[in-house]
C-alpha cells in the first residue's frame, strides 16, 4: 500500500504508523548508479562483486544493468527493518570507488523506501 503525501502525516497510532511505515518507523534509501568496466568484468561479475558488498553490510538492492551496458543501477536499502543514512551513502559511493574498474555516477538522496518519492 502506497499512502499519497498528504497522508503521511495523519495522526495515527503507533501500531498503525508502524505497521504503515511511517513517523518514527519510516525507512530510507537511495538510488545509486555506477559504471564498471567491461574490459575487466562481465555484467554478471560486476552485479557479483556489488552483491557481495551490499550484503555484506545487510542492504538490499533491486535494480540491475542491461546487455551490452558498463552501468549498473538501482536502489539501496536496508534488507532488514531500518533507515540507511548519509554514512551509508558515502560508504557505497566509497567503495564504489575503491574497487578497481568501477565508478560511482550518482548516489541519490535519501527517499522513503516505502512511499516514495522515487527517482525515474
Amino acid at each position: 500500500m502506497t499512502l499519497q503525501q498528504s497522508d503521511l502525516h495523519k495522526k495515527r497510532s503507533r501500531r498503525l504508523r508502524k505497521k504503515l511505515r511511517v513517523g518514527e518507523f519510516r525507512e530510507l534509501g537511495f538510488a545509486i548508479t555506477f559504471r564498471f568496466d567491461s574490459q575487466r568484468y562481465t555484467l554478471d561479475e560486476a552485479l557479483d562483486r556489488w552483491i557481495e558488498f551490499v550484503e555484506s553490510r545487510d542492504w538490499g538492492f533491486g535494480g540491475g544493468g542491461g546487455e551490452g551496458s558498463d552501468i549498473l543501477s538501482g536502489y539501496l536499502s536496508r534488507f532488514a527493518r531500518g533507515t540507511l543514512g548519509e554514512a551509508d551513502r558515502e560508504c557505497a559511493r566509497e567503495w564504489l570507488e575503491s574497487q578497481p574498474g568501477f565508478t560511482c555516477i550518482r548516489c541519490g538522496e535519501l527517499s522513503d523506501v516505502w512511499h516514495g518519492p522515487w527517482e525515474d
